[in-house]
């Protein structure tokens, strides 16, 4: 990696940063919030994914029913034909929602290799917490519920958890996922 590598800017202490990330992981581990921490200190633009969400995977959440291949695979038809857009307008972008299935986001990767997918985790605990605090479609209940589509990432996944409310820290720990140069 280079410093002339235009998928990667510099930041403190020589370390570079990929220009887009795509954050991904369970509901409530702190997709959001870590966007918005990274965004601030390193001047992401920040996008949600799941502004895409199809219509059929909206009655499912309301349901309580967990989303079948074929309303994922609609959906990632969507999401990759929206990042195509949106790479073209963002120099620095942070992607972020859920991508349970490994094989959606090695699609993503192939299409769009210059993205680092950055796994957010948090411990049962508090992401059960977050999200009966939040008041959304997405109770505790169904977010467990859903939790056993999940396929985790590579092992050698960049993975960032998120279990501090303090944004230095987690800008830290997001800087310390890529090597100096």
């Amino acid at each position: 990696m280079n410093s002339c590598d235009s998928s990667y800017f510099t930041v403190e202490d020589g370390y570079h940063l990929p220009s887009v990330v795509f954050l991904f992981g369970f509901a409530g581990a702190g997709k959001n919030f870590c966007a918005e921490v990274l965004a601030r200190r390193f001047r992401y633009e920040i996008y949600d994914l799941d502004h895409h969400i199809t219509p059929a995977m909206r009655t499912a959440i309301a349901e309580g029913q967990s989303f079948t291949d074929e309303m994922r695979d609609e959906f990632f038809a969507v999401v990759r034909s929206e990042i195509a857009e949106l790479l073209q307008r963002y120099p620095r972008l942070i992607l972020h929602q859920g991508a349970y299935k490994e094989r959606h986001r090695i699609a993503i990767r192939s299409a769009y290799p210059a993205i680092e997918f950055v796994w957010v985790t948090a411990p049962q605990e508090m992401i059960v917490q977050r999200l009966m605090q939040r008041g959304t479609p997405v109770s505790a209940e169904y977010a467990a519920a859903i939790a056993k589509n999940f396929e985790p990432p590579e092992p050698l996944a960049k993975a960032l958890v998120n279990d501090t409310s303090c944004e230095q820290e987690l800008a830290m720990r997001f800087v310390s996922l890529f090597k100096k140069t």
